[in-house]
């Protein structure tokens, strides 16, 4: 994850948070974690296969918990995909626009460099390169990659080096660390039986094998100024228009199909300026809202000069995404044509989950206040409704007596607050 220098771990009642932070304490990205909506990213279960739609590559199962999860299908998977039958599949996206959890099918393991194959039908194993790597390089890598791999693989285990993992120095040690993980926490169901074969961990242990050597912070004394960091930066996030430092505007608009970002240019200081600093924030706010899918970009019209410095900018921009985005062109409309692998919910979905959110800020604000006598938490009915009802085992996570009063409307907007003891308010 480039531009990592720390993370931010938040294990509040109901839901932890996880906060990205480069050198300059910018928030990069959040993992979010609930209690009534868990992260199952990373997860590998042996899952029960309900439908098969070969013409769409794809297949839908259930995990021991009745949860469907949408698989995608390669040409290998075709032969054994086979209603009823119970396989190892691994979760990959979270459910968006009402659809289930996407998956793959077989057992794998994800860091930033490479991706680990498991109990492969072939004990030979495969090591192979992502689709991504540039063709240039790709023999010798290749090469390179099955020499240093290959001797520490053991039978039915396979690699696929990322794009992020051609430059490492040591194939072999990394390979190596992915099959201990694997060993460390996999776990064993009898054959056709559901259940859980590898539990990914916490947000932090997935953000670990992403980000391995940056600072996590855990220094109670400053974690209400990081938790508020995360509150101001996910409020920005949510709205649609986005103001640059020279002037110009940025809009990010999602449907069904597609995210579109508009830059508007207008009032901006320098044409130049607008361009540079536009390529820097399209790539950094793919990322913070957690946009996936098609992307598309459209820029005011320019010199061929400028536009081809602006397309290498937000190329080289990109390349901070753990994701991989691909940059596909340009439409013959004009657009910039961009592709973002689905994974973590955007940003925007997970705070439009109301009134969970507002429930959970407002047991987060419980959780932080000092002392330990009796909360008086100022709450809107709907937010009243979800915390005696689904939200009832978040309430129960908190470690010190909670009065709920019903003061605020049923607003989304609204936020809960404490009442003091010597406030005086009319209910």
């Amino acid at each position: 994850m480039s531009g990592i220098v720390k993370l931010f771990y938040e294990i509040s009642p109901g839901q932890n948070r996880l906060g990205f932070f480069d050198k300059n304490d910018s928030v990069l990205e959040v993992w979010f974690d609930a209690v009534h909506s868990p992260n199952l990213i990373g997860m590998v279960y042996q899952a029960r296969i309900n439908r098969v739609f070969l013409s769409q590559n794809r297949a839908t199962a259930s995990l021991i918990d009745g949860e469907i999860v949408s698989l995608r299908l390669h040409r290998r998977d075709m032969d054994f995909v086979i209603s009823g039958t119970v396989l190892p599949v691994t979760i990959t996206a979270a459910p968006r626009h009402g659809k289930p959890w996407q998956g793959v099918i077989g057992a794998r393991l994800a860091n930033k460099e490479m991706v680990l194959l498991v109990d492969l039908p072939d004990s030979s194993g495969v090591v192979q390169l992502s689709s991504q790597i540039d063709g240039d390089q790709r023999k010798n890598l290749l090469a390179r990659l099955k020499a240093e791999v290959e001797p520490v693989l053991p039978s039915g285990f396979g690699i696929i080096l990322r794009r992020g993992g051609s430059n490492l120095s040591d194939f072999g040690t990394m390979a190596t660390v992915l099959v201990e993980t694997w060993q460390a926490g996999k776990k064993t169901l009898d054959a056709g039986h559901l259940g859980t074969i590898f539990d990914a961990g916490d947000l932090l242990a997935r953000a670990r094998r992403l980000a391995s050597n940056v600072t996590v912070i855990n220094d109670p004394s400053i974690g209400t100024e990081m938790s508020a960091i995360l509150d101001e930066t996910i409020n920005s996030a949510c709205v649609p228009k986005l103001r640059l430092a020279c002037g110009g505007h940025l809009w990010f608009e999602q449907t069904h199909a597609i995210w579109s970002i508009d830059l508007d240019s207008n009032l901006a200081t320098g044409v130049d300026r607008l361009y540079d600093e536009a390529a820097i924030e399209i790539a950094k706010q793919i990322r913070l809202r957690a946009m996936s899918g098609p992307v598309l970009v459209d820029v005011p019209r320019c010199s061929s000069r400028r536009a081809n410095r602006f397309r290498i900018n937000l190329q080289k921009a990109l390349g901070d995404d753990p994701r991989q985005p691909e940059y596909l062109g340009i439409t013959r409309g004009g657009l910039i044509e961009l592709r973002v692998p689905h994974g973590q919910m955007a940003l925007g979905t997970v705070m439009r989950d109301q009134p969970a959110q507002a429930s959970l800020a407002g047991l987060r604000l419980v959780e932080r206040h000092r002392g330990f006598d009796e909360v008086t938490l100022a709450v809107s009915p709907a937010m009243a409704e979800w915390l005696n009802g689904p939200g009832r085992q978040a309430l129960g996570q908190l470690d010190r007596p909670l009065k709920l009063v019903v003061c605020l409307e049923s607003d989304e907007h609204q936020e809960a607050y404490i009442i003091g003891k010597n406030e005086n308010h009319d209910f």
